[in-house]
């Protein structure tokens, strides 16, 4: 039997945070490239737009929630890092 240190699942946790971050980076810098803008300036046209673009809204929501969730595991990522994590037994 072979007995994992904290560390040591930190350091495989840190691992899938890590290719989770590169992912949601990923699917971010597609939507800059789609639409040519950063998220700000591409909110406030969705919002400020005269006719309902139902494309450009899901891209829009989607957007938001990658930018959630990306901010949410750069906080674990920092967390893990720093060994503030628990593990369960």
């Amino acid at each position: 039997m072979h007995t994992l240190s904290k560390k040591e699942v930190g350091n495989w946790v840190l691992l899938d945070c890590i290719a989770q971050k590169h992912v949601l980076e990923e699917k971010i810098s597609f939507l800059e490239k789609k639409y040519s803008t950063d998220f700000q300036s591409f909110e406030q046209a969705v919002n400020l737009a005269t006719t309902e673009d139902f494309a450009a809204w899901d891209d829009y929501i989607e957007w938001m929630a990658h930018r959630k969730f990306l901010s949410e595991l750069l906080s674990k990522i920092e967390d893990i890092r720093n060994g503030h994590f628990q593990m369960a037994y």
